[in-house]
């Protein structure tokens, strides 16, 4: 099941003044974003640009962008990204004069099917990220542990109620509860 882009919160970055809506996105597709760039084989520094260079195209187009049509937001957003990460491997390749290394690196630039898959799993992990960061806040920190070290580090419920002087039952509870509330506030940040 494909996870879509809000189209609400689309309409709103339309709005400069909504540091809200703002801050959801860049917390949701900047580390998106990155790891695009990073996986067309780009040094930190320059998909560091290429991220700030796609934050700077949406920002100057999404009023533009129609939430309801054609292409999905997705596929809006990995193309800017690669078209960015293209650009700016051309520029390297120019200043350096590294033609192999410049052909190399457009070599690795995945096809559109691959480009979709990645950025699709990127941006669930980015929604994870995003909806267990705001989760961690409200829950004690002994289910947190619970939770992260059952649920996301694959830990035995046993060792991990030993460890924490919980229950194993106990475990299993704050496990379910942490991420029922996940599953919540992933929904919640992206309808």
């Amino acid at each position: 099941m494909s996870i879509e882009t809000r189209a609400s919160l689309l309409m709103r970055l339309r709005s400069a003044e909504d540091t809200a809506a703002w801050a959801d996105f860049l917390a949701i597709y900047e580390p998106v974003i990155y790891r695009l760039a990073r996986a067309r084989g780009l040094q930190d520094a320059d998909a560091r640009e290429v991220t700030q260079d796609v934050l700077l195209a949406v920002a100057g187009a999404i009023h533009r962008f129609d939430p309801t049509g054609k292409p999905r937001f997705a596929g809006w957003l990995a193309r800017i990204t690669r078209n960015a990460a293209i650009d700016r491997i051309r520029r390297s390749s120019l200043r350096g004069g590294g033609g192999s290394d410049f052909f190399r690196l457009l070599e690795q630039v995945p096809d559109t099917s691959d480009e979709s898959s990645l950025f699709e799993l990127e941006r669930r992990r980015a929604l994870f990220r995003f909806a267990a960061a705001r989760v961690r806040e409200t829950v004690s920190d002994s289910s947190w542990q619970a939770f992260w070290a059952t649920a996301v580090e694959g830990q035995e419920p046993a060792g991990v109620a030993k460890r924490l002087r919980v229950s194993v039952g106990a475990v299993y509870v704050a496990r379910c509860r942490v991420l029922a509330k996940i599953k919540t506030a992933v929904t919640e940040a992206d309808e």
